[in-house]
C-alpha cells in the first residue's frame, strides 16, 4: 500500500526550520561516526565466545537483517524529508501513538550511545594512563562533545570526520599486521578461509545469538535520517547517504572481521 505524505499546511509552511547546510559527504561521515569504524574490537572476544569463532558468519545473518531496513529508511525518507527519523516514520505512516512509543525508543537508543562511546574511550585511556583518574576522561569527553554539539551541526560534521579517519588510519595499521601474521604462519596461516563460517563447531542457534549482539556494530545508518532538515535536496541526499554508509561499513567492516577471526582462530582463549 502506497504511503501518500500529508499535505503541508500555512502552520507547518511557517514553522522554524533547520538551515540546510550539510553536503552528502558530511552527512555520511556522520553515518560512519555513529557507528564507529573500531567498534569490532568492542564485541569480538563476547561473539566470538557465543558463537564458537564464528564472528563473520553472525556478521554476514545481521548484515542481511540491517539490508532491509536500509531499503526501508531509504524510501520512507523520500515521503517523509523531515527530520525525526523513526519517529516521523511511525507517526506519518501509522498513528501518533506508534510514533510516540517509537520516538522514545529512538531517544533512548540516541542517548545511550554516545554513553557508550564515553565509557569505551574511558575505559582505553585509563589502561594507557592509568595515573589519571577515570572521571577526568568521562567530564573531558562530555564537555568537547557538548561544546561541538552547540556550536554548529556542521562542526560537528568535521569533528566527527575527524574522528573517523583517524580509527580508518588505525585499523588500515591494523590490517597490514594481521595480513603480515598471516603469511607467516599466524592463526589460520592464510588470508582467505572459510573456517570462521564452516566448521565443525558451527551451529545455527549460537551464530544467530552472536548476531544479536554485533547488530549493535550497524547502529548509525539510520541516524542520517536525522539530518533530512538541514540537507539540501534530502529526498535525493538522505537515501544515498544511507546507503553509502552502509556499504563502506560493510565493505570496511566485513574484510575487518574476517582478518580478525583468521588471526585469533582460537575463540576458547579470548
Amino acid at each position: 500500500m502506497a504511503i501518500n505524505p500529508p499535505a503541508h499546511n500555512a502552520a507547518q509552511a511557517g514553522r522554524p526550520r533547520l538551515r540546510k547546510s550539510l553536503k552528502l559527504w558530511q552527512v555520511v561521515m556522520m553515518g560512519l561516526a555513529y557507528l564507529t569504524p573500531m567498534t569490532v574490537f568492542d564485541t569480538f572476544g563476547i561473539v566470538s565466545g557465543i558463537s564458537n569463532g564464528h564472528v563473520p558468519a553472525s556478521y554476514l545473518l545481521a548484515l542481511a537483517g540491517v539490508l532491509f531496513t536500509a531499503i526501508s529508511y531509504g524510501k520512507l525518507v523520500r515521503q517523509f524529508p523531515e527530520a525525526g527519523s523513526a519517529y516521523t516514520y511511525a507517526q506519518k505512516s501509522i498513528s501518533p501513538h506508534v510514533g510516540f512509543m517509537v520516538g522514545w525508543s529512538s531517544l533512548l537508543d540516541y542517548l545511550f550511545l554516545p554513553m557508550i562511546n564515553v565509557l569505551l574511550a574511558k575505559i582505553y585511556l585509563s589502561a594507557l594512563f592509568p595515573e589519571v583518574p577515570p572521571w577526568v576522561w568521562v567530564v573531558t569527553f562530555v564537555a568537547i562533545l557538548t561544546a561541538a554539539n552547540l556550536k554548529s551541526v556542521n562542526l560537528v560534521a568535521n569533528f566527527n570526520t575527524l574522528f573517523v579517519l583517524v580509527q580508518i588510519s588505525i585499523m588500515v595499521v591494523f590490517v597490514i599486521l594481521v595480513v603480515q601474521g598471516l603469511h607467516k604462519g599466524e592463526g589460520v596461516g592464510t588470508v582467505w578461509s572459510l573456517q570462521p563460517f564452516i566448521s565443525q563447531n558451527a551451529h545455527l542457534i549460537p551464530i544467530i545469538t552472536g548476531a544479536t549482539i554485533v547488530c549493535f556494530s550497524f547502529l548509525g545508518f539510520d541516524a542520517v535520517t536525522t539530518l533530512s532538515e538541514e540537507t539540501p535536496d534530502a529526498a535525493r541526499v538522505i537515501p544515498k547517504a544511507i546507503f553509502l554508509t552502509g556499504d563502506v561499513r560493510r565493505h570496511y567492516l566485513y574484510r575487518r572481521v574476517v582478518l580478525y577471526a583468521a588471526v585469533l582462530p582460537g575463540y576458547s582463549s579470548l
